[in-house]
């Protein structure tokens, strides 16, 4: 069997393809374990010391609510 550079660079090619996507598969699937296990932490430090918030502060969780006076 003969192997030339172009038919080695293909190989190249497509292993490190597959090896990029699995890689990528793997980071995502760390990413929403680990989302999930901030959600889950959040909520029961929300439960547990925090009291819950109102509607209207929810609303306006980084600005304040203000009039526009015209």
């Amino acid at each position: 069997m003969e192997m030339n550079f172009l038919t080695i660079m293909a190989y190249l090619i497509v292993i490190i393809t597959l090896i990029t996507m699995i890689f990528g598969i793997i980071a995502y699937s760390v990413y929403k374990m680990r989302e999930a296990k901030r959600a889950k932490i959040k909520n029961t430090a929300n439960t547990a010391s925090e009291p819950a918030l109102s509607a209207p502060q929810e609303q306006y969780l980084f600005f304040e609510q203000k009039e526009l006076v015209v």
